[in-house]
């Protein structure tokens, strides 16, 4: 823009002031010219009042005449010609033989009485003004004068005027670019502003020097700025809080348009769809749970209604939930990916667990109410009476042992942290343990032995301590062999204690290992039942390590025994 206005003013200027000047050029050359001509006239009319001298010695006046002209520094020259065109005489020569009958000037001061013309001259080869007046008696009397003078007075008048017109040009660009620049530095800082806002730097601004119509534009131009400023900023608060939002949700957020190009998508959707590329501007392709998904946005692009469907995840048993739906300009659709796998675990659970629970439940039931009806249906003797008050007693502390059970292990699931935690001897623990099942093992014949280091000491609730370790060793002597054994170790291995059940028993199945820790789950329900097993203590078990810190695992060779091991944090 600069550019432009400087070269327009120039432009207009230059002209303006190269049209005066040339007028003026113009009309000084042509006053040179008529001073000029007037100059020759003079020295006619003057020379035609000696008509009569003239008529006498042509020759002898001419050379007079143009002697007195040239000493007073005038080179014109004067020439007397007939009527017929003889040259009579010549200031510049005594002789000429040329007719100069037909030169322009001399025919039209025959014709006119008065002839003028420039041309070079054949005779003295210089370029001349001529002028011609016919006299009285016919006699043309012609003077000329060379042109040489008036031509360099009019090339140094067109030098000068060139000159001066190249220095008005350099003055014009000098001082319209001067001034030009001037005006134009608030516009160039607007520019350098605006162009800084397009690239996102929204705190330029203008500084307001001036107090014209640039000036308000400027003052505009920084409110512009500032209240553009406020809501980008306000805009990039929205966005960063609705994507930590995005980000902070369990379900992935996918967005499309009708391309399959992505418009957006947060980390969870990457991470539920298995495609770590996946990204802003990027297509809807990769895999095959991808196409599913993008074929249910466009059902719902296509049709306006939402669209859910369950489809499979990429990782074994995965089970997710798409729920797509059309945004309002009809060309992008938007959909919330849910993992429900742990939700599908949860309500085979719960299935398993209401069968289950009845399931236990009803035995002892069923054994106590035909034990009740048998007793109630006739007089019985004393023996019989015995046998049904022992199944009676039975089945109730099967039941009552299974509530318990049920109790503790809902309690240890729910909390969070045990308050009633305090400094506990492993070593003490197994031993409580070992004694109160000495009289068990003794029963099914398995030998009970234990070594547990005295310093390993665990941050726990000492009755759940117990629990815990009961369970262990009372289920490796109910499931082990006669004659079998049961040792319990105690070790310390870098900051964790290690407790080893180890038994000699009928071991468990590779194909259970991986369920033995399930609620209600039995490798041999039969057997167990028989035991007056639950189904819960491998599992209270479980839950009791995880509450306090640690982990258990399963190590068996069926036939040959199992070894389980709790790992626990030393208490510190």
């Amino acid at each position: 823009m600069k550019k432009k206005l400087i070269l327009l003013n120039s432009i207009a200027v230059v002209l303006a002031f190269s049209a005066a000047f040339l007028f003026s050029a113009f009309q000084v050359q042509q006053r040179y010219h008529e001073m000029f001509s007037q100059r020759v006239s003079t020295a006619l009319s003057v020379l035609s009042a000696e008509e009569d001298k003239i008529l006498q010695d042509p020759q002898e006046i001419a050379q007079e005449v143009g002697k007195q002209l040239s000493e007073n520094g005038d080179e014109m020259r004067i020439s007397i010609i007939s009527s017929d065109g003889q040259v009579l005489g010549d200031s510049t020569q005594k002789e000429i033989l040329e007719n100069h009958a037909n030169r322009p000037e001399v025919k039209a001061a025959r014709e006119f009485g008065r002839g003028t013309d420039t041309r070079m001259s054949a005779t003295v080869h210089q370029s001349y003004y001529y002028e011609a007046i016919s006299l009285q008696s016919g006699v043309i009397l012609r003077a000329a004068l060379p042109t040489i003078q008036i031509d360099q007075e009019i090339l140094g008048l067109w030098k000068t005027a060139a000159f001066s017109i190249a220095l008005g040009v350099l003055l014009v660009l000098f001082i319209t670019g001067a001034m030009v620049s001037h005006a134009t530095r608030p516009l160039q800082e607007l520019t350098k502003a605006a162009g800084k806002i397009a690239k996102g730097e929204y705190s330029s601004r203008v500084k307001v020097t001036e107090k014209d119509e640039v000036g308000d534009l400027a003052s505009s131009f920084n409110k512009m700025a500032e209240s553009t400023q406020q809501a980008m900023e306000a805009q990039r608060h929205n966005q960063n809080q609705l994507e930590g939002l995005l980000d902070s949700m369990d379900s992935g957020v996918l967005a499309i348009d009708r391309e399959d190009k992505v418009q957006f998508l947060n980390e969870r959707a990457r991470e539920l769809v298995g495609i770590p590329h996946l990204a802003v501007g990027g297509q809807m392709e990769g895999s095959l749970l991808l196409a599913h998904i993008g074929h249910l946005m466009h059902r719902a692009m296509e049709s306006g209604e939402a669209v859910r469907q369950e489809l499979s995840g990429q990782k074994e048993e995965q089970k997710l939930t798409v729920y797509a739906v059309r945004v309002d300009d009809g060309h992008t659709a938007l959909a919330v990916i849910s993992d429900v796998t742990r939700m599908k675990q949860l309500e085979q659970l719960r299935t398993e667990f209401v069968s289950n629970v009845t399931h236990e439940l009803k035995t002892p039931l069923t054994a106590i109410r035909g034990s009740i009806e048998l007793l109630k249906s006739a007089d019985r003797d004393e023996k019989t009476r015995a046998y049904f008050y022992d199944v009676l007693d039975m089945e109730t502390q099967r039941l009552q042992h299974l509530i318990d059970d049920m109790l503790a292990l809902s309690q240890i699931e729910n909390a969070k942290e045990d308050p009633s935690a305090k400094m506990c001897s492993v070593e003490q623990a197994v031993k409580e343990v070992v004694e109160r099942l000495s009289e068990t093992a003794k029963q099914n014949e398995v030998q009970l032995s234990y070594h547990v280091d005295p310093k390993a000491i665990v941050r726990f609730s000492p009755t759940r301590l117990q629990q815990m370790i009961s369970n262990l060793v009372e289920n490796a002597i109910k499931y082990n062999r006669k004659g079998g054994t049961v040792s319990v170790d105690g070790l310390l291995r870098r900051n964790m204690v290690v407790i080893n059940v180890k038994d000699t028993g009928i071991g468990i199945a590779p194909e259970h290992i991986g369920r033995l820790f399930e609620r209600f789950y039995r490798v041999d329900a039969s057997r167990s039942r028989e035991i007056g097993g639950t189904g819960l203590g491998l599992s209270i078990v479980k839950h009791l390590a995880v509450l306090y810190g640690g982990t258990v695992s399963v190590e068996s060779v069926p036939e040959k025994g199992s070894t389980f091991t709790v790992t626990l944090p030393i208490a510190k």
